[in-house]
């Protein structure tokens, strides 16, 4: 059976409420059914399981020049692997609309986060070995502008992992390279516009067979900014809190594990070799209960510095309290928006902190309205916060954004106020809607009546 150019395979996990059973989408065409075993991948030496549950160590051209055809950045006749598809017209286009695209986003706003990281994080923060980032989706953008020194990553979220592309010799199918970038640049419309990635978005931009998971948008955005790709390796978490490596993708797909997840290792342009890991699971109460496996990494996970940004509100409720309680333990800095963890239970945790503001808290956005904070608007205004200089979060424009450090100190039992676990039940947990809430300009918000929807 011959293969198409270009061939991508649907993942299943859905995000709003938890895990079901996996299924696979097969790509038709010509009324074939093209299956992950009928494809013909580009020849590399990607790792595989060992008896010592080690991988293989690999570095390979193929992995590293897909993450920079992902990125739209064309190598032209320096390509080793795929010359071929640099040359292609689909791609030609996609790279010099994406180039200008990007041009924009480094000069206007990248460029002021690494400054930020550079004369306040790096000094309030100083450096972090290990950054752990739950509701992340694919943002392994931020993860780095704000914390490059990190070396390793562990982002969490209900998005699926996806697949790697795969590529064989035969000509190019114009209708699926141009849907795929097509998909590329729709996915990734509000955070280079506005720092963050919709949730009612993702489960569509993540979830179709041009463009079925993270693992795309993270490569383009390690590719983006500068690293090479050595390793790719399938995962999940077994019952005893470690990472096992799974053979392939097409069988980390078939396979009805919890924590499906990707291991990526890359190396900086000084040729520091780090290390990411992305795990698609459900952080709830609920979710956190019946995964032991989970809870059993998390025992294992050590000190981190956590952040949390576009997070949905999610843990100022009851019912996110195990993953709250977790990042309180593990975390010797948090540094979020409001969005993240509610002020109130960080004088309940037990433990003493130390904050340091930057910007300016205001209301959230209609949308999320329910989730003022007056106890911390007192506080910031109280003991003041410092200038940001850029828009981020959910108010991105720049005298709306806000973003808190907090240092963990003590912990005191007799300040730790327990609180009861409960779970989702049928209840609104987010009032984000399906219809696109970006302001057409400054302080006005498109926004429809909410869609009640459960994570």
């Amino acid at each position: 059976m011959k293969t198409p150019f270009f061939i991508l395979m649907t993942a299943a996990f859905l995000f709003s409420c938890g895990t079901e059973t996996p299924k696979e989408n097969p790509v038709t065409k010509n009324k074939e059914i093209i299956k992950p075993e009928d494809t013909t991948k580009v020849k590399t030496t990607e790792t595989v399981e060992t008896t010592n549950n080690t991988p293989v160590s690999c570095t390979n051209d193929s992995l590293d020049e897909m993450a920079k055809m992902i990125a739209g950045i064309n190598k032209g006749s320096s390509a080793k692997v795929l010359g071929n598809v640099f040359s292609k017209k689909s791609f030609v286009d996609f790279s010099s609309s994406f180039e200008k695209k990007w041009k924009q986003y480094d000069t206007s706003r990248l460029v002021h986060l690494e400054s930020f990281r550079a004369t306040e994080l790096s000094k309030t923060v100083g450096t972090t070995k290990t950054l752990f980032y739950p509701f992340s989706g694919p943002d392994f953008l931020y993860a780095n502008a704000f914390f490059p020194d990190a070396d390793k990553y562990i982002l969490m979220g209900l998005e699926p992992v996806g697949t790697r592309p795969v590529l064989d010799e035969e000509p190019e199918e114009r209708d699926s390279l141009n849907k795929y970038f097509n998909k590329i640049n729709t996915s990734l419309n509000t955070i280079l516009r506005c720092s963050f990635f919709r949730t009612a978005s993702m489960k569509a931009d993540l979830r179709n067979q041009e463009l079925d998971g993270t693992l795309h948008l993270i490569l383009l955005f390690m590719s983006r900014t500068g690293h090479s790709i050595c390793a790719m390796n399938p995962v999940n978490i077994d019952t005893a809190g470690n990472i096992r490596y799974i053979k392939s993708f097409p069988e980390l797909q078939k396979k009805p594990l919890n924590n499906k997840g990707i291991e990526i290792r890359f190396t900086t342009k000084e040729g520091k070799e780090k290390l990411m890991y992305y795990f698609s699971l459900n952080l709830d109460n609920g979710g956190l209960k019946t995964n032991k496996n989970l809870r059993n990494y998390f025992s294992k996970m050590g000190e981190v510095n956590t952040y949390l940004k576009g997070a949905s509100y999610l843990m100022h409720e009851s019912y996110f309290s195990s993953i709250r309680n977790t990042i309180f333990e593990h975390s010797q800095y948090i540094i979020q928006d409001d969005s993240g963890i509610a002020f109130r239970y960080f004088s309940n945790s037990g433990y003493a902190w130390d904050y340091t503001f930057y910007g300016k808290y205001t209301r959230p956005i209609s949308l999320f309205s329910y989730a003022y904070q007056k106890d911390l608007d007192s506080l910031w205004k109280t003991q003041g916060s410092k200038n940001i200089g850029f828009g981020i979060g959910y108010n991105f424009h720049d005298k709306n954004s806000n973003l808190m450090v907090a240092k963990r100190g003590a912990f005191d039992p007799a300040k730790k106020k327990a609180e009861p676990v409960k779970e989702v039940k049928e209840k609104t947990i987010t009032k984000e809607t399906k219809e696109d809430f970006i302001p057409k300009k400054a302080g006005s918000i498109k926004k429809k009546s909410p869609v009640k929807e459960s994570k």
